[in-house]
């Protein structure tokens, strides 16, 4: 079997990836690679390169740079440059079926081979969740114009990363859906749990409204006018100046300095790093699909304090693996974190279940092992798994 994967602007330095879709593809492809099969070409169409050029990943996978073009909007470039580009391709590799990775404009590219190939597309994100908390027109316009153009051009075969994403998704016309979740990498499986309590915390997102990075410090302060110190930081670039301004200005009012780092964007290669000296993962997103992060984090022991958005409730089992917190307030965030303050016997246990409910969902073979078979199944005709 040949498999083509398609999607944008993934990095020519592989250990420099940060997280989301890409690093999610990145987990799919380590999967594929350990068990040798199927013969795979990431294609990824990049504004970055300006000449196609190649990487040998592993002896069954190749990832094949193609420029965008000369357009100064991707839209544009999919369009009028893509297509011709993949259909060449196409005649090349010979894919016995082609997987995308991101909807939107770059489906535009399925004209490119949807007459000869089985397409399917993994969804990671959710528009309508997305345009609920989107900040200002231009954003809100952006998410749902990909929206109306990806439900339009989604192929009939999709993988759904969660029952979530799954029920959201219901009304689509399908062949052929499953669900199987993001993978993860198996180097977090190797990192011990905490023998020892920090009270340190991490929060590894892009920072933005979206993710609500802000909540945590409102947290923390509160702990501290009880005398309870946290330690926190942030592995995530800022989006916007705005936000940055916003973030900047509590922790000067709340005299956070002492207790809040922001490390920038965090390489692939530097996470375990993070992971080893964490007590707990947080994440206070106002909107998610299945964030890898929390399933990274699980994988190493790490306990993980949540919203309830999106899918995460089906990752953390409250108060066994995690915390599930409302964030309209803070009481439950500042509950939850004066109950396991210095108590490393907690977290400990907590971490042994996290660890092993990640084993059990997450590893990138296993994970690669679904997708092959709902290759199989695609190209078999036979009736579609509708879950895993």
């Amino acid at each position: 079997m040949r498999v083509m994967i398609v999607l944008p602007n993934m990095s020519t330095q592989i250990e420099a990836i940060t997280g989301g879709v890409l690093s999610a593809t990145m987990n799919l492809l380590r999967g594929f690679a350990e068990m040798g099969e199927p013969e795979v070409l990431l294609v990824s169409i990049s504004e970055e390169v300006k000449e196609p050029h190649t990487i040998q990943f592993a002896p069954n996978c190749r990832i094949y740079y193609m420029p965008e073009g000369p357009f100064p909007f991707s839209t544009l470039n999919y369009f009028f440059f893509s297509v011709g580009r993949m259909r060449k391709l196409v005649k090349e590799f010979q894919p016995s079926l082609i997987h995308y990775q991101i909807g939107g404009t770059l489906l535009f590219t399925r004209w490119a081979s949807m007459f000869s190939v089985p397409h399917l597309i993994t969804i990671h994100g959710i528009p309508s969740g997305e345009l609920k908390v989107a900040r200002g027109l231009r954003q809100w316009l952006e998410i749902f114009i990909n929206g109306v153009i990806g439900e339009w051009l989604y192929p009939k075969n999709i993988i759904q990363i969660s029952a979530y994403s799954r029920d959201l998704f219901k009304k689509l016309k399908t062949d052929h859906t499953c669900v199987i979740p993001n993978a993860m990498p198996e180097r977090c499986e190797s990192i011990p749990l905490k023998e020892k309590m920090t009270n340190h915390l991490a929060f590894v997102a892009a920072i933005k409204y979206i993710k609500n990075q802000s909540f945590m410090l409102d947290v923390l302060y509160a702990l501290k006018q009880e005398g309870i110190i946290y330690t926190i930081e942030f592995c995530g670039g800022f989006t916007t100046e705005e936000y940055r301004r916003e973030m900047e200005a509590k922790v000067e009012k709340f005299g956070l300095a002492d207790q809040v780092k922001f490390n920038g964007w965090v390489a692939y290669s530097e996470m375990p790093a993070v992971l080893e000296r964490t007590d707990m993962l947080v994440m206070s997103s106002r909107q998610e699909t299945l964030p890898m992060a929390i399933a990274e984090a699980m994988a190493a022991g790490r306990p993980v304090m949540a919203s309830r958005a999106g899918a995460v409730p089906e990752m953390i089992e409250d108060g066994v693996t995690g915390f599930l917190i409302d964030i309209d307030t803070v009481e439950n965030a500042v509950a939850v974190l004066k109950s396991v303050y210095n108590n490393p016997d907690k977290m400990r246990a907590m971490g042994e279940q996290a660890k092993r409910k990640a084993r059990e969902n997450y590893q990138a073979r296993s994970v690669a092992v679904k997708t092959l078979a709902f290759y199989e199944e695609i190209l078999s005709g036979q009736p579609a798994m509708q879950t895993v």
